[in-house]
C-alpha cells in the first residue's frame, strides 16, 4: 500500500490535557499514562511533501490529551494548509490557548473558506454544569476563546460546532447553550455514546477548598439508539458466537475510509480504538504484537508506507477479526460490526 490509499488521519498530538473527565481512559487509566508529545518537525518529516498531505483530511483527535495545550498546534495547523490538507478538524475542551492563538485560528478559518477547518467543542454543560464532566475545565476561558474564534472566523464560525453530551445533571441548561451556540455563530449538536449510555462515574468537584462528589449518568430518551445492537454483540461475543454474518458487518475504519492513526508517542494504528487499546493492554493485545519487533509501527524509525506493507496491516489484522485467529481482537468486533453501531451519534439543532 502507498501514501494514495490514506484519505483520514487521526492525529493525537499529545497525551497531555488540562481536564480530568472521569470517563476518559486517561482518568481511568491514570497509572498506566505516560504523557507524550510529538513535534511540529516530527509532523514535517512524518509527512514532508504535499503529495503526502494534498486533499487528506487531518483530525487531531482528543483520545488521550487535547491538541491546543501542544505549543505548536497554531504552526502545525497553518503546515498542513500550506500543504494543500483537503480539511483539517479539531476535538477540544476550548479551556486552552491564548486570546491570540484563538484570534490566529479565527483568521485561518476564514482565510481557508467554507468546511476547510473544523473545530468540535467539547463543551457539556454551561457555566454551572460543564465543570462538573469538564472537570478543571474553566468557563471564563472557554467563552474568551470561543468569542475570539468566532470574531475573526465570522461566518465561518458556523463550520464549527458545539459538541454537547446530555447528562442528567446538565439537561436543565441545553436551551441555555443554544443560545449561547447561536450568539457565537457556531452550530449546536447534542450527542450519544455507549460510553454515555450505560456507564456511572463519579466526579470530584472542588468547591470552596472541600471536593464534592457528583454522580454522572445518563438515563432514558439521552441513551445510545443503538445500545441495543451493542449489548447484543457484546452477548455474541461473550457466548464466542461469532461467525461471518456478524464479521461482514464490521465497517472498519482503515480499510473503509482509508484511515490511520498516529499517537502521541509516533506509533501508528489503523485507528483511535486499537490505540486506545494499546494503551490499556486490552486482551493482551501488547503480547499478541511482540512477536514482531519492538518497532514495528513506530513512525520514529519507519515511514508511512512501510508500516502499511507490515504483514499485520497487509493481512493479518481483517484475518485476526475471527475468533479463531490465533491474534484476535474482539474490539474490532465489538467497536465496529453492524456499521459501527458502537460509535457516538451526534444530533444537529437547527436555530429558528
Amino acid at each position: 500500500m502507498q501514501i494514495d490509499f490514506v484519505r483520514n488521519v487521526e492525529l493525537e498530538i499529545t497525551s497531555n490535557c488540562n481536564a480530568a473527565c472521569p470517563g476518559c481512559a486517561r482518568t481511568l487509566n491514570s497509572d498506566k499514562l505516560e504523557v507524550t508529545s510529538f513535534s511540529l518537525e516530527d509532523l514535517k518529516r512524518i509527512f514532508p511533501s504535499r503529495k503526502h498531505i494534498q486533499d487528506k483530511h487531518f483530525k487531531f483527535c482528543g483520545v488521550l490529551g487535547d491538541p491546543l495545550i501542544h505549543p505548536q498546534f497554531v504552526d502545525m495547523v497553518e503546515y498542513l494548509f500550506w500543504h494543500k490538507a483537503g480539511r483539517v478538524s479539531v476535538s477540544t475542551n476550548a479551556g486552552l490557548g491564548t486570546r491570540d492563538a484563538w484570534t490566529q485560528l479565527g483568521k485561518i478559518s476564514y482565510r481557508e473558506g467554507k468546511h476547510k477547518l473544523r473545530f468540535d467543542f467539547c463543551i457539556d454543560g454551561h457555566e454551572q454544569t460543564n465543570h462538573i464532566y469538564r472537570v478543571n475545565v474553566k468557563w471564563k476561558t472557554i467563552i474568551r476563546n470561543l468569542e475570539a474564534f468566532s470574531e475573526q472566523a465570522k461566518e465561518r464560525a458556523f463550520d464549527s460546532s458545539w459538541t454537547y453530551i446530555v447528562f442528567d445533571h446538565n439537561e436543565h441548561e441545553l436551551e441555555t447553550a443554544v443560545e449561547e451556540a447561536k450568539r457565537l455563530g457556531l452550530r449546536f449538536n447534542t450527542r450519544t455514546g455507549m460510553r454515555n449510555s450505560y456507564s456511572q462515574w463519579v466526579s470530584d468537584i472542588g468547591k470552596k477548598n472541600k471536593k464534592v462528589k457528583k454522580v454522572i449518568t445518563t438515563t432514558g430518551a439521552k441513551e445510545h439508539k443503538k445500545k441495543e445492537k451493542v449489548v447484543q454483540l457484546d452477548k455474541i461475543i461473550k457466548q464466542k458466537a461469532v461467525n461471518n454474518d456478524v464479521l461482514k458487518t464490521i465497517k472498519c475504519k482503515f480499510y473503509h475510509q482509508g484511515e490511520i492513526f498516529i499517537g502521541a508517542d509516533l506509533t501508528m494504528w489503523p485507528c483511535c480504538f486499537l490505540y486506545d487499546s494499546a494503551f490499556k493492554n486490552v486482551q493482551n493485545i501488547n503480547d499478541k504484537l511482540s512477536k514482531y519487533s519492538s518497532d514495528w509501527n513506530s513512525l520514529k524509525t519507519n515511514s508511512i508506507e512501510e508500516v502499511l506493507n507490515h504483514p499485520w496491516y497487509e493481512e493479518v489484522l481483517s484475518q485476526s477479526w475471527d475468533p479463531k485467529h490465533e491474534m484476535h481482537l474482539s474490539r474490532c468486533v465489538r467497536t465496529c460490526a453492524y456499521n459501527q453501531a458502537y460509535h457516538n451519534k451526534k444530533v444537529y439543532r437547527s436555530y429558528n
